[in-house]
């Protein structure tokens, strides 16, 4: 006996991978607009820790802001090219 799958495995199976391929695109758009959005407000967040001067906490703060700007300018920057 050969193990031939038949037409309807072979459907289901495309099904399956369709909609595996569509949670994938869905999963990616909604985080580049997630990380689109983060790297244009994440700015604002810099002038309250620029207001007062930057003392050695804040400095770290600020730092780790700006590495969190530069990855969701990164990882946002395909947001809106459909």
């Amino acid at each position: 006996m050969s193990s031939v799958p038949s037409t309807l495995e072979r459907t289901s199976v495309r099904r399956s991978i369709g909609l595996a391929s569509n949670a994938a695109r869905l999963t990616v758009r909604s985080a580049q607009t997630v990380t689109f959005w983060a790297a244009v407000l994440l700015p604002l967040t810099y002038l309250p820790l620029l207001h007062g001067g930057l003392e050695q906490a804040e400095t770290l703060r600020f730092a780790g802001l700006l590495a969190c700007n530069a990855f969701a300018l990164v990882a946002g920057h395909g947001y809106g090219r459909d």
